[in-house]
């Protein structure tokens, strides 16, 4: 999958002001389906540096209206056959009292989501999962997934982007969910005992928050 032109305008956004059935199930399948995307994409939108990039492109591309050209921009030779989001007013990340275009993974958590658990048991697909270094200096967030919408498999996952790190971009990563509870870190382990486990968040257009 190969990626033809960069999109770089941010209008044009469509939700409607809280998400009743048909937005949160067309929104699910199209997050879940363009985080996932990303992890076959070379290569990747330009924006997708890190984690909280990867999370906004899916976010943001989720509530557009997927026709052949917005297929054809970002370089996908096929689209799944999901209902698109209804139509509505633009919509921007929150930044405290402030909406912007851009909002890193702690505000994300903060001002664009709520937490549902602390228990991986709970997530729902395109449901996120926080975590912050043990000095608080640093934050990371990954999307959960349930299935693949790209292969059979019995497996859970989840998907993230390492971010940098010296002169390596970083990259995509699409591990189960048993692999992850595995991780060699276990600060990376989505596991209530973890003190650098934030929990299970659901974002605030899922939630019928504003």
């Amino acid at each position: 999958m190969t990626r033809r032109s960069f999109l770089a305008a941010a209008g044009g956004i469509r939700a409607p002001a809280a998400a009743g059935p048909e937005l949160a199930h067309a929104f699910r399948l199209w997050f879940c389906w363009l985080a996932e995307s990303a992890w076959f994409m070379n290569p990747l939108p330009v924006e997708i540096r890190d984690c909280s990039s990867l999370i906004r492109f899916a976010y943001r591309e989720s509530l557009r209206p997927h026709t052949s050209d917005w297929a054809r921009q970002w370089g996908y030779p096929w689209l799944p056959p999901y209902p698109d989001p209804p139509p509505g007013p633009a919509r921007l990340f929150r930044a405290g009292q402030e909406q912007r275009h851009f909002a890193d993974a702690r505000h994300l958590m903060r001002f664009n989501t709520g937490r549902v658990s602390r228990r991986l048991e709970d997530a729902r697909p395109a449901d996120l999962l926080f975590f912050r270094s043990p000095d608080g200096a640093s934050w990371h967030v990954m999307a959960f997934l349930g299935p693949s919408r790209f292969e059979t498999s019995a497996d859970d996952f989840v998907v993230y982007h390492t971010g940098p790190e010296g002169t390596w971009p970083g990259e995509v990563r699409r591990p189960t969910v048993r692999q992850l509870l595995s991780h060699p870190e276990p600060r990376w382990r989505p596991v209530e005992g973890n003190a650098c486990f934030l929990g299970v968040y659901r974002w605030n257009l899922l939630l019928g928050k504003e």
